[in-house]
């Protein structure tokens, strides 16, 4: 029996997204923010990503976190698929206003927007990293969306930080994801239902 390729794995894994984002549940948002604030320390800093429609919530994770005092960032892709950083703005969802182009050369943009810029390397500074993925496996492989901007990102948070990546509730991987040996494995996924799998 052949192994299916990540390419295969993504394609069957946004498939399945679509139909999970259509049946969420409401609640999903709030109970994904309460599960993640046990994950932090107070005061906490902590790294999220802005969502896309079909991916579990975050709005109200971000809104949640600041509320409770701690710092938030969230990610600016650039077009060579490194992650700058930046502080939250409550209410904020993901679109292509948060990739940037380009990274090197060509129109750059407002200074004053590069002032607000923290950094790639941002995520050493946090006490817990949220990460978007489409699958998660008992071992904590994580798959994205192949562009290994996470993977490289990760690199820069300090040891002590957890990982933790958000699912839509079904999404946890059964079987053995691919891993290849620039992939950095996660500690733990929360479910849009606020289950908390710890795995490292």
């Amino acid at each position: 029996m052949t192994t299916p390729s990540k390419r295969d794995l993504r394609h069957a894994a946004r498939a399945r997204r679509r139909e999970l984002a259509r049946r969420m549940d409401a609640a999903a948002p709030g109970l994904i923010a309460d599960a993640v604030l046990r994950f932090v320390p107070d005061p906490g800093r902590v790294a999220v990503y802005e969502s896309l429609p079909d991916e579990p919530p975050t709005g109200r994770l971000v809104e949640a976190l600041l509320e409770a005092g701690h710092a938030v960032i969230v990610p600016v892709v650039l077009d060579d698929f490194t992650l700058e950083w930046r502080y939250a703005v409550p209410g904020t969802e993901g679109d292509h206003a948060t990739v940037r182009r380009p990274s090197h050369g060509g129109h750059e943009p407002d200074p004053r927007e590069r002032d607000a810029w923290l950094g790639a390397d941002a995520l050493a500074t946090c006490d817990l990293v949220v990460t978007p993925g489409l699958a998660v496996d008992r071992h904590g492989t994580r798959l994205g969306q192949g562009g290994g901007c996470y993977d490289r990102a990760l690199l820069h948070r300090a040891p002590s930080a957890p990982v933790v990546t958000l699912l839509h509730e079904g999404e946890q991987s059964n079987v053995d994801l691919p891993a290849d040996p620039h992939d950095v494995p996660v500690d733990g996924f929360v479910t849009t239902t606020g289950r908390v799998v710890r795995l490292r």
